[in-house]
């Protein structure tokens, strides 16, 4: 795959900042992890991780108050424990299904700001935000979990996808590329063809789409779909880089984080 050479490095931004993405970042790519400042960082935000978390499982009673926090701790802790597994059998009960002939009320752009996920029904964010997390704190063969990606698969062919709504085909086509089973299946590449079909000349994928989001979930699958809208992508990230390394308008820690994620994940950084 090839790429236009990023302009500079992007690691700066992450060097003196304590939030799960930078304590990955650190940890992972600026090899930070025996150090005392790095792992002081990292015990302050786990402990504030959980902290506020209820007996249900839930923190604050919100779901995604829920999706935030088990997020940042598969950046951190990374492993289950049964606190985590708690949350997610929590979390997996609020919205068992989806229904799409059903509207729900929308999650804003600014509750799912640091979230892998775009604005959408409340249904299409937490069901595939839950499947997202169980899928990578370890629980892909849950029956429970299997259960949900099996019907949302069955559920992606029953009409043409371009008459979904694009931000929740988003959300699902993220919880799909996380599953060691259901990255291959055949709905994933029926959501990769759907997104290229979307994918504008300069390389993002118009309104609904977050940038950033699309391009780290693409940048998880080995599919030949993804990989031609990966070439542009890239080539649009390159012309978007800031002269300190960093990448977007807003919440540019979180925008570096998921662009340095995919590309090191096709192994161009």
């Amino acid at each position: 795959m090839k790429m236009t050479r990023l302009h500079n490095r992007p690691y700066a931004i992450f060097r003196s900042s304590r939030t799960p993405p930078a304590l990955y970042a650190r940890q992972k790519w600026l090899q930070e992890a025996s150090s005392p400042l790095w792992k002081a960082d990292f015990d302050a935000t786990v402990s504030d991780l959980f902290r506020g978390r209820s007996d249900g499982g839930l923190w604050s009673g919100s779901p995604i108050e829920t999706i935030r926090r088990l997020f940042g701790l598969h950046l951190t802790v990374r492993t289950p424990n049964p606190a985590i597994d708690k949350s997610l059998d929590a979390l997996l009960a609020i919205e068992p299904v989806v229904r799409w002939a059903e509207a729900t009320p929308p999650v804003s752009e600014a509750r799912l700001r640091g979230l892998p996920f775009a604005p959408a029904g409340r249904q299409f964010v937490i069901l595939p935000a839950a499947l997202f997390l169980a899928a990578i704190f370890g629980r892909a063969s849950d029956p429970t979990v299997l259960g949900c990606y099996d019907r949302i698969a069955a559920d992606l062919t029953a009409e043409p996808l371009a008459q979904r709504d694009p931000a929740a085909l988003h959300n699902i086509l993220r919880a799909f590329v996380v599953h060691p089973d259901y990255a291959a299946h055949a709905a994933t590449g029926l959501l990769a063809a759907w997104l290229a079909d979307r994918q504008t000349p300069q390389g993002d994928w118009g309104p609904g789409i977050p940038f950033y989001q699309a391009l780290n979930a693409l940048a998880h699958l080995d599919h030949p779909a993804a990989d031609r809208q990966l070439e542009r992508a890239f080539a649009h990230l390159s012309q978007r880089q800031h002269p300190d390394g960093a990448w977007g308008e807003t919440d540019r820690l979180w925008c570096t984080f998921l662009a340095v994620h995919a590309l090191r994940n096709k192994g161009l950084v």
